[in-house]
Parts: C-alpha cells; sequence; structure tokens
C-alpha cells in the first residue's frame, strides 16, 4: 500500500505525535532492508505546557535539544474532531476526472464550509471496468492546520506533512507485520481523551473511526469513587494498589473492569456496524493494541475475554533495526507500543516519492 497521509509532499522528517498528555518524537533512518531507529523520546505534558502556542513550541525545543536531533523538519498529525475521513466511492472515466469529481462533490460529505477547510483524498481501490473508485477523503478545517503550523514554526522547526493519527497506526502496522494479509486485523490506540479504531486488510484501512475512550476516563473513575487526587489515581491505575486494603482493592477493581467492559462494548458495536455495512461480510480474529494507555496491568486480558479475539500489543519496533549498544532493548520493549503513530509518521521519512 501507497502510505496513507495528507496535506503534504513526502519528504524526510522526523515524527512528532503532539498527544494530550505525552509528547513523543521518533527518528529513524534508511537501513539495509528497512530501517533502523535514530532516536525516539517521549515527555508528558505540565498544564502549563499547552496554555498558548509559545509554551507548546518551548517545549518542544527543549526535547530536540535534549536529543540532539539534527532534522528540523516535521510530520506530525491531526486526529479526533479535528480531522474528517471519510470513505466514498465515486464514478470517473480517469484518475483526472476523479479529481475533478471529488472537489466537485465532496461538500456534500463535509459538514463545514468548504472554503473553510484543507481537502484532500487517497484512492484505496478502483474498479476499471465500472469506473469506480473507492476513495478515502480528509478534511481539515484550516486555523486547526495553520495552528499546529504556528507551534512548529515557533519551535524553529517545518512542518512538512500534517497526517492523520489512524494513518500513522495503519502504517505502522504494515511495516511491522508484513506477513498478515489473509484477513482484517482490529487496530486501537487508545490515548488520554480519545482513542483511533481501523480495521485494516490487504494492506489498507478499510475502516476507521475516532472513539470517545481514553485513559483519563479510568483515572478520573477511580478518583471520583475513592475521593482521591487524580494523580494518585493515576498511579493506582498504572501500578495496582498494593498497599490498600481488601476493600479499597476490591473497589478498584470493579471500577477498571466496569470502565474496561464499556470500551469493550464500543468495540463490538463498530464491528457490528462494519459488518453490516461491508460486502465481504470478512471477521477479524485478532486485536492489536497501541497508545499511552494501553499497559494498564490486566488489560489485554480482559479485551481478550470481552472481545473473544487474540489480543496483541503493536510493536512499533518489531521490524526496525535497533542498536542494543544505544538504547536498552528492555526500555525499547516497554515503550513500543505506546510509539505506534509517532513511528507512523516517522516512516515518512523513508518515502523516496
Amino acid at each position: 500500500m501507497k502510505r496513507l497521509s495528507f496535506f503534504g509532499k513526502k519528504n524526510t522528517g522526523a515524527g512528532l505525535d503532539l498527544g494530550s498528555e505525552w509528547m513523543k518524537v521518533v527518528t529513524v533512518r534508511p537501513g539495509k532492508g528497512g530501517c533502523v531507529l535514530e532516536s525516539l523520546a517521549r515527555c508528558p505534558w505540565q498544564p502549563s505546557d499547552l496554555d498558548n502556542n509559545s509554551a507548546t513550541a518551548k517545549k518542544i525545543v527543549n526535547l530536540w535539544s535534549h536529543l540532539d536531533i539534527k532534522d528540523k523538519k516535521v510530520v506530525s498529525s491531526l486526529a479526533g474532531h479535528a480531522v474528517i475521513v471519510k470513505r466514498v466511492s465515486f464514478e470517473a472515466d480517469s484518475n483526472q476526472a476523479l479529481k475533478d469529481i471529488v472537489l466537485k462533490e465532496a461538500r456534500q460529505y463535509i459538514p463545514f464550509d468548504m472554503n473553510d477547510v484543507y481537502l484532500d483524498y487517497q484512492v484505496l481501490e478502483s474498479e476499471q471496468k465500472n469506473n469506480k473508485y473507492d476513495v478515502l477523503l480528509v478534511a481539515s478545517k484550516k486555523k486547526v492546520v495553520q495552528n499546529l503550523g504556528d507551534i512548529i514554526m515557533q519551535s524553529g522547526l517545518s512542518l512538512s506533512i500534517v497526517d492523520v493519527d489512524s494513518f500513522a497506526l495503519c502504517n505502522s502496522f504494515e511495516f511491522n507485520y508484513p506477513e498478515i494479509e489473509d484477513s482484517p486485523v482490529y487496530l486501537l490506540d487508545i490515548g488520554s481523551t480519545q482513542s483511533a479504531f481501523c480495521i485494516f486488510h490487504n494492506a489498507q484501512p478499510i475502516f476507521l473511526r475516532e472513539v470517545s475512550f481514553g485513559g483519563r476516563d479510568l483515572t478520573e473513575a477511580i478518583a471520583k469513587s475513592l475521593n482521591i487526587k487524580r494523580i494518585e489515581a493515576e498511579r493506582i491505575k498504572i501500578n495496582g494498589q498494593e498497599d490498600e486494603g481488601v476493600v479499597h482493592n476490591t473497589v478498584t477493581a470493579e471500577i477498571i473492569a466496569k470502565t474496561l467492559k464499556s470500551w469493550c462494548d464500543e468495540i463490538k458495536r463498530l464491528i457490528g456496524f462494519y459488518q453490516a455495512s461491508s460486502v465481504s461480510n470478512v471477521s477479524g480474529k485478532a486485536l492489536y493494541l497501541s497508545g499511552g494507555s494501553v499497559l494498564m496491568p490486566g488489560l489485554r486480558e480482559l479485551f481478550q475475554r470481552e472481545l473473544n479475539l487474540d489480543v496483541h500489543y503493536h510493536n512499533a519496533f518489531r521490524k526496525v533495526h535497533i542498536d542494543d549498544n544505544k538504547f536498552e532493548p528492555k526500555y525499547i520493549h516497554e515503550i513500543a507500543p505506546q510509539m505506534a503513530v509517532s513511528f507512523g509518521l516517522a516512516l515518512r521519512f523513508l518515502d523516496k516519492n
């Protein structure tokens, strides 16, 4: 599959994921038979870091300096309400005619004034006999893209490409799991306030949705139930409650299980919706988890039980050459599922066209 992207030409760049809780960056370089990891880091946002573009840019400058990254070109991305992605079918006599038709017909699929958005598309499939094109239509408000560009500019960097989180997720999976093609797989990237769900089959995304749950929901549920501060609830979510009594442990376990089951219900609903609207109606057998909130104890096992699927962690560096003298293998293994989007963005560094 030609790597999914929009709003930019292919060029060299570092993958920069500006999440709501963490900033993550990955840089790679071409290597024999694939790519080599050059640098990576994740850095939590402090409340003042997101007060304005200048504060956010300062944080990026500090990270770039700390990692001593020489490349000043950046590939970053949008997600959630900032971007609209729709799969649409068009009829056209040629690729050139398709471009004109997409620009003309897109307004019926985009709930914004077309003068206020950047629009792009990518052909997924085409039926030459019927002149039909299956297209991913992508749009974002200009002010959102321009705001991202302003942050990057104030960081002393250059925004070469604006991508989409779910596209980067799919690109990471395709690169790292090239042997999985026969049946659809489900990809779920769980962030702090929102998550991306994708169905990936035959080297392309066939279903994409942003879902409104994330790790912060679980933290707030624990804090509210136990009447504790959010920072303590976050610690309990990640590490458990070893030092507390049985009652508190039981309550916490019930809260976590209830919340995670509601997430699974949403995933079941999306899978059901896809199967009901799909001609092929082929079911997937595996789910790959990524994102900053997937490493909670017991999450993978609960998802496996509730969804009746083989559940794995998405290893963003599975096919990447890593110098063990430069990077601690244990750390890379632990952090890999959290870096899927940033690695998917960094893959654009390898594009040659």
